[in-house]
Parts: structure tokens; sequence; C-alpha cells
């Protein structure tokens, strides 16, 4: 059975697909209602905002982005179990993909729908006039971020795909496939440009941390290098965001308040997935049960997860909830407490989709501290921000094998069910294939990697389909 959200968002899916089948193009994006490809867009500032705006709606209202980001990634990881039938979900739990499956053709048109928008930005600003210096300076910057944040989690999950950074079909629709490396590059180079032309604050979104700024940025670039292996840059721009005097860890007592639009641990939140007015987000809803009964239970935390957690550590007891029906105890995901408005509203609370937050740069850091081995009680330290916060004592002492070890525990433990945190990490790490392949049956290597959708490879000749399918 597919949950609630699924089923009102199916129709949005289908569109999408038949879109890019029917184009017979790889991709083939029709520019958004709020968009045109002519000057008219770029004439002023405030219509260049309404195609920035646009390119965000596209991100946070997608499929992909809004939920399934976080569930099949979960799914496919070993964080999560689906408890129905759905073939799709079944597919992911199992790490078994057809490549017939509308599921990767949704996650592949998604994000380079949005990409789409990005190359159209930054086209039509250095195209035409009419815009002010400064706002073609910070939507360029803006749209390659986006543009790199998009590619980034399309290359940990396809692998090898087109590099499209035109919106000219007659190139888009027939590019082969860039290797890993040469995405990596884009996406780097992307990032360094954003950041050097990016404000150092949210004033450009009048305080609000669904605005992307240069610590947003670098905060990405951190990621990257992580999972690059380069550990100096990844220590460098990890502790340019830490240092920055904007953000800081929610506290102990305030736990509960990670997820809310007014964290100071925030670094990045997208807008909600229906409107500006919502409270609630898709992942709220997905994994919070329509009615207390095991009908509705959709998803449950593998037991064999939960029980890494101490009992007094404060993510078990506020990041997850218990539910008992017929005598068995279920554990759901409660990063995200509310399904509806009301009672979002009934709270005082909003919630957002965190996209970034501090705690990962923490972890960044203190990875690469330790990967270098020069300074083990730097990333002992950052290790221990973290722990600590989760209500547990410090580490005291650690070699560095061990430290290493601790740190990816730790981040399994942080960010159960937020993005595509395990599922990637299990695959930047090398050991997918030795934790997955003892879990389940189903799995073998080339799990590691959707297959590209057979639509794709049937509308570009120059397409191949990902090995082992």
């Amino acid at each position: 059975m597919i949950n609630n959200l699924n089923n009102l968002k199916l129709g949005f899916l289908l569109v999408a697909i038949l879109s890019l089948v029917s184009c017979e193009k790889m991709i083939a994006i029709d520019p958004p209602l709020n968009e045109t490809s002519t000057a008219t867009v770029y004439s002023s500032d405030k219509l260049a905002a309404s195609a920035l705006s646009g390119m965000y709606g596209t991100l946070s209202q997608s499929e992909t982005q809004s939920l399934n980001f976080t569930l099949y990634s979960s799914l496919q990881a070993d964080d999560l179990l689906y408890l129905y039938t759905a073939t799709s979900l079944v597919e992911m739990n199992n790490n078994s993909y057809s490549v017939l499956s509308t599921t990767q053709a949704g996650v592949f048109s998604d994000w380079y729908s949005v990409i789409y928008k990005a190359n159209a930005i930054i086209d039509g600003l250095q195209t035409y006039s009419g815009t002010s210096d400064s706002i073609k300076k910070e939507y360029t910057a803006e749209a390659k971020f986006v543009r790199a944040y998009c590619y980034f989690n399309l290359v940990n999950t396809f692998g090898s795909i087109p590099l499209v950074l035109t919106t000219d079909v007659t190139v888009s629709a027939y590019l082969p496939k860039s290797n890993v490396d040469s995405v990596y590059n884009q996406i780097t180079k992307d990032l360094l440009d954003a950041r050097d032309n990016l404000k150092n604050d949210y004033s450009f979104t009048s305080g609000s941390r669904v605005g992307v700024n240069k610590y947003v940025a670098d905060a990405l670039l951190a990621r990257i290098y992580l999972f690059r292996k380069d550990y100096s840059n990844a220590e460098f721009y990890a502790n340019e965001v830490i240092t920055s005097g904007l953000y800081s860890l929610t506290s102990s007592a305030n736990i509960n308040n990670t997820f809310v639009n007014t964290s100071t641990e925030s670094i990045w939140l997208l807008s909600s997935y229906l409107s500006a007015t919502t409270q609630y987000t898709a992942e709220g809803v997905a994994f919070n049960p329509f009615s207390i009964s095991l009908t509705y239970l959709y998803y449950q935390l593998r037991p064999s997860f939960v029980q890494l957690y101490s009992s007094n550590d404060l993510r078990r007891v506020n990041w997850m909830k218990d539910l008992t029906f017929g005598g068995n105890t279920y554990t759901i995901p409660f990063k995200y407490k509310y399904r509806d408005n009301a009672s979002a509203i009934a709270a005082g609370v909003t919630e957002l989709p965190v996209i970034m937050r501090l705690s990962e740069q923490y972890l960044i850091r203190a990875e690469a501290r330790a990967q270098l081995g020069s300074n083990l009680d730097g990333a002992l330290s950052d290790l221990n921000m973290v722990h600590s916060r989760a209500g547990l004592s410090t580490f005291s002492s650690l070699n560095q094998k061990n430290l290493i070890d601790t740190i990816a525990l730790e981040n399994r433990k942080e960010f159960f069910c937020e993005q595509a945190f395990r599922w990637f990490n299990l695959k930047r790490t090398a050991t997918a294939d030795a934790i997955l392949g003892s879990l389940k049956s189903t799995y073998t290597s080339r799990s590691q990697l959707l297959p590209i959708p057979q639509a794709a490879i049937d509308a570009n000749p120059q397409l191949t389909q990902n090995p082992g399918y």
C-alpha cells in the first residue's frame, strides 16, 4: 500500500515521466509557468526573482526532494523497513530494481528538471540585459549552487550521468554519460564560483534560512571534499561554517527544536512542499501514521538499528517514537512530528525540511582530522560536540582507527532517515556490500546504483545502462 502522500502526488510523477518519454529526448522539460525563454524574464530584477522562485519551487515541491530522497535511500540502506506491498517501495527495500520501473524515472527527471531551471537562469542572466549587477551576481551564484546540489545527488544515485550545462535541447538531448570525476569537477567549480558571489548572511532572504549564502556553499563543499577523500579541503570548508558565528547546535534541552524553522543549527532549509503557509513536512506525513492502527503503519525503523542506541540517548528519546499494536512494538522516525497544519499550529511550531545542519559539519571536520591523523584531539572534540548534545558522556581517548569508526557510528545515529546520509555514506566508505549483503538476500553489488531509466535510453542512443542491468 502506498502512503497517502504518494497517492496525492502520483499524478505529478506520471506527468513528469510522460513528458520525458513523449518528447523523445533525454531531458525535455517545459519552461515553468512563471518563466519564459525570452529576454522578458530578465528585463527587471522583479521578473528575474520569479525565475529564481520557480527554480526553488520545482526543487522543494518535487516528489523526490520533498519525500522520496529520504524514503528511498533509508529503505535502500539499513535504517528503515517497508511493511506493505507497493512494488516500487518493495524494490527499494530489497535493493532489487527494475529498469522499467517508474521509480527511478521520477528521481532522474526530478533532479534534471531543477537543473534545467538553474541552467535557464545562468544562461538568461548572462545573455540578456535588464537586471542589476548585484542581482545578476546573486542569482547566478544561487543557480550554480542548486545545480551543484542536484548533480551531487544524481551522481551518487546513478553514477556516471549526462552533464547538462545548457537549456539547448539540441545539445542536451543526446549527451553521453560523463564520468563521475568530471561531474564532481563541475560540482566543485560551481560551488567555488557560488561561494565567491554569495552574501555572508541571510539578509537576502530577510533572515530566513531557506536562503542560500556563502556558508551554505561551504557546507556542501565540505561534504563534496569528504566524498572525494580530499580531507584537507573538507576540514577547511567545514571549519569555515563552524567558525562563521551564524550557527550553533541546539542544546540537549531543546533537541526537539532541531527540525523547526527557527533552529540555530539549520544551515539550509527548503520551503514546504505544499505552500508557504504549510507548517508540516512530507516526511511527517509519511512516517507518522494517519491513525493509531497497524493498518496505517507503513514503515518502521529496523530493530537492529534501534538497538544501537542507549536508553538515555536523547535522539532515541526524542527523534524516535514507539508504537504498540497487538503486543508488538514498532519504532518509527519522529524527527518531524506533525502530519497536518492543525496539529502544528496547536503546538505553535513550523517544521521545514532541513537539508543541511551544523552537526554534519562537526562530524565532517572530525572525520577529516581523524583521517589526516594530524589533529586527533581536535577530531575527538568535534565528535564530542555532537555526542554530548545527545545527553551522553564524552569520549576521553580513542586511537585513530577507533576514532574513525566511532565517528562513522555517530553519523549513523545522528542522521538516520535524513536525506540520503546513511545510503551515500555506505557507498562512500565501500562498506555497502559487506553490510547490506549480509542483511538482505536480494542485495547485490549492482544495487549501489539505480538503473538509468529505460525511457531515457530509448530516447538517447548515446546513453548506456549501468552495469548489471
